[in-house]
């Protein structure tokens, strides 16, 4: 059933937004260093994609994935940032990996240590409101297509 499922991500991203724009493969070493530094295993959806594309940008450049180094990169600063601690509620439950371009940003939801691979959530970074988005990464890209 798995085997079905993994789809061509690049081929379903196309499909959904004539401006995509795909990266090479990360390596396994790349994932792993996400991995490590962020104390959790990716879920498969979003390990898959990033296989196959270190990252993908969509409607107008939005970083709808970012790099695994990018993910590092964002929930360090997320997780770290003193000023944040001020203005936000923790960001520990969230593992972001990209955004819509506005500074609103989509993430994992982690429960318990571990990701909860049907959950995507959307962050606003004005409100600080995290509202459920989307059931899996595939979901997620469907939902992300503007005027849908």
């Amino acid at each position: 059933m798995w085997r079905e499922r993994l789809i061509m991500w690049r081929e379903l991203v196309s499909r959904l937004f004539d401006d995509a724009r795909f990266r090479s493969p990360a390596t396994a070493h790349e994932l792993q260093e996400v991995e490590s530094a962020l104390g959790l295993t990716l879920p498969a959806d979003l390990r898959s994609l990033l296989l196959e594309s270190n990252g993908v940008a969509a409607d107008y450049s939005a970083p709808l994935v970012w790099s695994a180094a990018e993910m590092i990169e964002q929930n360090l600063l997320f997780r770290r940032n003193p000023e944040f601690r001020e203005l936000y509620m923790p960001f520990d439950a969230l593992l972001f990996f990209g955004a819509e371009g506005n500074g609103d940003q989509f993430a994992y939801r982690i429960l318990d240590g571990q990701i909860r691979e049907s959950s995507i959530y959307g962050w606003n970074h004005e409100s600080d409101n995290r509202e459920w988005f989307a059931h899996d990464l595939m979901d997620y890209f469907a939902r992300s297509v503007p005027g849908e």
